[in-house]
């Protein structure tokens, strides 16, 4: 059934039956006109399909334009968080203090690629970058950055909390570095595990507790045999350490869980 178009003001309905709408208004006739025909399904139905067709076919060239964009966005940011990494590992391998460089690539990831996966990462190298630069708040900062970031990433996020723990230890905040080990043992897929273990044994040897030092490393060494955490937990197992030295962590590189 036709819908009439009825002109604002007027008193008489529209004769559907002659198919002549109302000549008050041109331009809200001709408009009246092609309503009425897109509304008759009965009528027009290969217009009606066309039209739905266009807007369908526009709406999927839109969504693969974006797709476009976004993974040209990606590329691009994946391109200099690798330039970024570069440049942190050769410093690190050649134990220079000037990490500059690498830290203004980290940087340029986050303030020109926000929503990247490169942006998942690179707040824990500027962390730990801050933390060798002696500016533990700053790596806090980051570090909440990166987890807001990965929030229910598995493999990212064991990262972030072992980080998490060994600045808090620099800062001699014990009971959440502590906090922060634990998180990293509860993951399923057991990432840093071992190096947690260690941390947590070696936290407890810092606070003269050495009943839970000793419990902690013992279980390192037997759920992680091969670690090379075990080995340094070993020496301690068999010698006992006469102080304790600084806790370790894992550099920061591209969170994968190991293969099994």
């Amino acid at each position: 059934m036709s819908y009439r178009i009825r002109k604002k003001g007027s008193s008489s309905p529209q004769n559907t039956n002659s198919g002549t709408p109302h000549t008050s208004s041109a331009s809200s006739s001709a408009m009246g006109q092609a309503i009425s025909q897109l509304m008759d399904t009965r009528k027009t139905p290969i217009i009606v399909s066309g039209i739905i067709g266009v807007i369908i076919l526009g709406g999927i060239g839109l969504v693969a334009h974006i797709y476009s964009d976004k993974k040209k966005t990606e590329q691009t940011a994946a391109t200099l968080e690798t330039k970024a990494e570069q440049s942190f590992s050769q410093n690190m391998q050649d134990k220079t203090q000037d990490l500059s460089n690498p830290q203004k690539l980290f940087s340029e990831v986050m303030k020109s690629y926000p929503d990247s996966s490169s942006a998942k990462i690179a707040p824990l190298f500027l962390a730990s970058i801050a933390n060798q630069q002696g500016h533990p708040q700053e790596a806090l900062t980051w570090l909440h950055t990166g987890l807001e970031k990965n929030a229910g990433d598995t493999k990212i996020l064991p990262f972030y909390y072992e980080s998490l723990g060994v600045t808090f230890n620099s800062t001699k905040q014990y009971d959440q570095a502590l906090a922060m080990f634990q998180k990293v043992l509860k993951f399923p897929e057991k990432v840093l595990a071992d190096a947690a273990y260690y941390n947590i044994g070696k936290i407890y040897q810092s606070l003269n507790q050495p009943a839970l030092a000793l419990l902690n490393f013992q279980t390192l060494v037997k759920k992680f045999p091969n670690s090379p955490w075990a080995a340094e937990a070993g020496t301690y197992l068999n010698q006992g350490p006469t102080s304790a030295p600084p806790l370790k962590q894992t550099p920061p590189s591209m969170p994968v869980p190991p293969q099994k």
